[in-house]
């Protein structure tokens, strides 16, 4: 992988263009894989951008311009589906989504499988702009999100057959109790597929260089290290199938999301004038981030493992 500093620059060269109108030349060797436009072209004259929502803030529409509808981070529905596969859902199956953000793949998950899925999500405003969309959807039923509270969050037991979690864990501070919970609201043979940012396993959790790596710069992140989420499963008598690190693959999802997003003109042109602030915190995070996959320090780990009843397995230790 290249350097998360020399990323840097593609951002804000295109950036640049939308506010000066030029071109800017792509610095070669910046472009992700099947990615040739060498140079973006930006027209002065854009279209009016819509008022925000009542339940909308400038952050989650730049999010949103940025990631695609219903998403704040990189992936969009191909990738949410992706990490659901393995369950080979149908309609008879109930799924929870932790960390459901605005509720884009907790709407892709109803609209590919017909299943129900209960959306939760830790932060506060997302989880609102979450529901709203699903309202909006006419999917506030079978695709509700609903705001998480780790005091009174004790889902009925054996109530799930199917848990899905994408880079939303390293917000909550006791992983392994809600990996219980997990557990304790799976059925038998339920299965689970999380991803989450990790530390390196000989990095402690209080190292400075992990901090300002949240949502915000303000957030107090708990990363786990990968050692850390395979004991963890193990001793929750969890048959882990995938212990996977998708680094590379995610990492190039931000780049291509960022591409995508310089490129695009018209009403994503339009925001990044409007909406300079978030745009450059939204740059400036995703830099941070780059740059910690760069330099070793942090990960994003894959898992999938399937609860097992009875007593625990010796060839799971």
């Amino acid at each position: 992988m290249g350097s998360g500093a020399g990323d840097k620059a593609p951002w804000k060269l295109r950036l640049r263009a939308w506010w000066e109108g030029v071109d800017v030349p792509v610095p070669e060797g910046h472009l992700p894989s099947g990615k040739a436009e060498p140079t973006l072209s930006v027209k002065p004259a854009e279209p009016p951008i819509p008022p925000l929502m009542e339940w909308e803030t400038d952050t989650i529409r730049i999010q949103q311009q940025v990631w695609g509808e219903g998403y704040y981070k990189p992936g969009g529905e191909e990738y949410l589906l992706g990490l659901a596969k393995p369950f080979g859902l149908n309609p008879s199956l109930t799924v929870m989504e932790f960390g459901a953000g605005l509720g884009g793949g907790t709407r892709a998950l109803v609209n590919e499988f017909g299943v129900w899925v209960n959306g939760l999500e830790p932060t506060a405003e997302i989880a609102k702009a979450g529901k709203e969309m699903s309202i909006k959807a006419g999917m506030e039923k079978k695709a509700d999100i609903i705001r998480y509270n780790p005091d009174g969050f004790e889902p009925k037991a054996g109530s799930v057959d199917c848990i899905l979690s994408s880079e939303s864990l390293y917000l909550v501070e006791d992983k392994l109790k809600i990996l219980k919970t997990f557990e304790r609201c799976l059925k038998s043979r339920g299965q689970i597929s999380i991803t989450d940012f990790v530390r390196r396993d000989d990095i402690p959790a209080d190292d400075p260089r992990l901090q300002g790596l949240g949502l915000l710069p303000t957030d107090v992140t708990n990363f786990a290290s990968g050692e850390e989420y395979v004991r963890w499963l193990r001793e929750l008598n969890f048959d882990l199938r995938v212990n996977e690190d998708i680094t590379e693959r995610y990492r190039k999802m931000i780049m291509d999301g960022w591409v995508d997003f310089t490129q695009a003109g018209g009403q994503r042109a339009a925001h990044a004038r409007a909406m300079p602030d978030p745009l450059v915190k939204e740059v400036e995070l995703w830099t941070r981030r780059v740059a910690a996959f760069d330099a070793g320090i942090l990960k994003v780990m894959r898992y999938y493992a399937i609860k097992l009843g009875g007593t625990k397995l010796m060839s799971n230790w």
